[in-house]
């Protein structure tokens, strides 16, 4: 019975959608039933009953001699009733009576048939113990007894049901024993949840790597069809990115409760973690501020343009150092400096980056009073905030491809995956020295096959 709970290849589906949401990962499992039924026929004994003895008839005046048995005639067949498996066994009791002395004419052979049915119910429980509750039962066409004439009638049966019975009971708590140990669920459980945290590599320019933290399980009672066993096991993660190649040492945290019950829609949030170098990010930043100018209301109306941009750290923040040239009348053309600093937020678009909780300084060097208030002024301002922003679209869309690009995937021995990467969207920014990292989820769907055999063979 340890074929029972073994499958063989797991198949599974991974969607990407935008929303930042703890991910599920499903894997149907599936047993076919004809594995179950060279199981059982394995199991099932082919004799059931064996019967040598001498009986008393009329008043213990005639002896007469009982032998026989009772057998299989034929296979086991394996269908599903409900929420069990049932398990059918033909047998046959094929007996001789045989008087003693002068009525040794009488012998006479006689028998009868009947089915054993045996309902297996599977179970898993909370504690990962995992298993089948048997019983057993038979019903005998023909009642086990012969008529030898003058008055001598015999019956068997209350000699055969005990000992059918008792090789029943004996069959039902070896296959509860074998399936239980068999399956060995908490230990296969806790070798793949600890062999899931491993880093996988991820398909980026440079070296990054998606960290799994699984935060719980859940498992679907079994449930049963024409010509299989299944049940749904599903995974709750939280996936991380970051790059830099991956630790070489990762602390998996140890195997949860399992939930029985209904798992959760498959869908897999994967980070994917981008480096943007700032003199990268200071050419989307000029770029976009260029496309806009400001007419300022004030005599004359100057016009003020932004001649580039320049973005740097400071500390958690960013200061966009912004250039700007303000023409006039009569050939007025006044150059000047503004800086802008800033906590990074990303848009509800997912692409466009702008500062939070701004300060704003324009440096006075070679500014007149009167050019000073003009920047400034309330709609100066907020054109000068405007320009500390970027459209991330064009890095997003080449990561986007570059993603694509690095399919199919091997992560870790055993597991493939393929699919069409969708369209990426910032979920997450970090000011770092040398570079503005951001996090970006892709949206779309991926597949992955898993061999569970070579996931657990390779020792990854």
């Amino acid at each position: 019975m340890r074929r029972f709970l073994t499958p063989v290849l797991l198949t599974l589906g991974m969607s990407l959608p935008a929303a930042e949401a703890a991910s599920t990962l499903t894997l149907p499992v599936q047993v076919p039933l004809s594995g179950v039924q060279r199981a059982a026929n394995a199991q099932v004994p082919q004799e059931f009953a064996r019967i040598d003895q001498t009986q008393t008839l009329l008043g213990g005046a005639v002896p007469v001699r009982v032998r026989g048995t009772v057998t299989r005639t034929a296979q086991v067949s394996v269908g599903a009733d409900g929420d069990a498996l049932v398990l059918r066994v033909p047998i046959r009791a094929e007996f001789r009576a045989e008087p003693g002395g002068l009525l040794a004419g009488l012998a006479r052979d006689f028998g009868g048939a009947a089915t054993v049915t045996l309902r297996l119910t599977p179970y898993v429980t909370p504690n990962w113990d995992v298993g089948v509750r048997a019983s057993a039962e038979h019903h005998w066409t023909d009642p086990l007894a012969v008529d030898l004439g003058r008055g001598m009638k015999l019956s068997v049966q209350s000699l055969v049901d005990p000992q059918v019975r008792a090789q029943l009971e004996q069959l039902t708590a070896r296959i509860e024993r074998q399936v239980r140990e068999g399956a060995n669920l908490r230990q296969r459980a806790g070798t793949l949840w600890a062999r899931a945290q491993r880093p996988w590599p991820l398909p980026t320019p440079e070296p990054a790597y998606a960290l799994v933290r699984p935060l719980g399980l859940s498992v679907t009672p079994p449930r049963l069809t024409p010509d299989a066993l299944k049940l749904d096991v599903g995974a709750t993660l939280d996936l991380g990115a970051a790059l830099g190649k991956p630790p070489t040492t990762v602390h998996a945290s140890p195997l949860p409760a399992l939930k029985v019950g209904p798992v959760g829609t498959p869908g897999i949030e994967l980070a994917v973690p981008l480096r943007l170098a700032y003199p990268e990010l200071s050419s989307l930043a000029t770029r976009y501020a260029q496309q806009q100018s400001l007419t300022l209301d004030v005599p004359g109306k100057p016009v003020l343009r932004v001649t580039g941009v320049q973005v740097q750290p400071s500390g958690t923040r960013l200061r966009v150092t912004v250039r700007t040239r303000l023409d006039g009348p009569l050939g007025l053309s006044l150059r000047a400096t503004t800086d802008v600093t800033g906590t990074p937020t990303v848009a509800a678009d997912g692409r466009t980056v702008s500062l939070r909780g701004v300060q704003v300084q324009t440096r006075r060097e070679g500014l007149t009073g009167k050019a000073v208030s003009w920047l400034a002024d309330a709609r100066a301002q907020a054109y000068l905030t405007r320009a500390a922003r970027f459209d991330l679209g064009p890095l997003l869309s080449r990561a986007q491809a570059q993603a694509q690009a690095g399919l199919p995937l091997t992560p870790v021995p055993g597991v493939t995956v393929s699919g069409k990467v969708g369209a990426f969207s910032v979920q997450g920014l970090q000011v770092q020295p040398a570079a503005l990292v951001v996090t970006a989820r892709a949206a779309g769907r991926l597949q992955a096959e898993v061999n569970a055999g070579a996931l657990v063979g390779s020792g990854q």
